[in-house]
């Protein structure tokens, strides 16, 4: 009698069954030389990777440290531009004040119009400057307007009949519920008694002066009042 568990499956069954299993089966190998192809196929092919394969061979992230000082002159920055710009709310919500500007014409005879007076660079330009806003600082600081005058600067020099006119450009700071006008009114005849009572080497004829209100564009105040 045969032994039955000495019998061996034949080999040719074998066979058949494996290759019924690899028919109906088919086992896909990453193919690892298409991952690294330059150019969308070989990105595709990095694709059809299994997840933790492309998570092999993706390239480590390196994270940057900032050094402490960096760190430092960025929180010192941002604390003093936030300081800065509540001290700016506070004081404007507080006080209510807004910026006023006005144009002087002073008109002077015993100077005459010359090409440097166009170039505010020139020496007679500033020497004219000097003497202008030196006359109208002194006159509103010795004024019931003291508080709320903040300079002059001359801008202009015109020809005029019988000599110049110098144009310069008053700032104050009034409250915003002022009116502009009545102001002008003010700062007017305060300039006047002072052109009265100058008595310097520039010779002023008062009744030629006068003072008109000045609209500034927002982009100009902010650099009026940086320089």
């Amino acid at each position: 009698m045969k032994d039955l568990h000495s019998t061996a499956f034949p080999s040719r069954h074998t066979s058949q069954c494996d290759s019924c299993l690899l028919q109906h089966h088919p086992l896909r190998s990453p193919d690892f030389s298409q991952a690294f192809i330059g150019g969308q196929k070989g990105y595709q092919a990095y694709r059809d990777l299994p997840w933790d394969l492309q998570k092999i061979h993706q390239s480590p992230i390196k994270i940057r440290h900032l050094e402490p000082w960096k760190i430092a002159v960025i929180v010192i920055g941002t604390a003093v531009a936030a300081a800065i710009t509540i001290g700016l709310l506070v004081y404007f919500l507080a006080y209510d004040q807004k910026l006023f500007y006005y144009s002087a014409n002073v008109k002077i005879t015993n100077i005459r119009y010359n090409n440097e007076f166009s170039r505010q660079s020139s020496g007679r330009f500033r020497d004219l400057s000097e003497r202008v806003e030196r006359l109208i600082d002194k006159t509103f600081y010795n004024s019931i307007l003291r508080k709320k005058y903040i300079r002059s600067r001359l801008i202009r020099v015109s020809p005029d009949t019988d000599g110049v006119m110098a144009e310069a450009l008053l700032t104050f700071w009034f409250s915003s519920t002022d009116s502009r006008e009545a102001l002008r009114e003010r700062v007017g005849k305060i300039l006047r008694r002072g052109l009265k009572r100058y008595t310097g080497p520039l010779r002023i004829n008062v009744r030629s002066s006068s003072v008109s209100s000045k609209y500034i564009p927002f982009i100009f105040k902010v650099i009026l009042s940086i320089f």
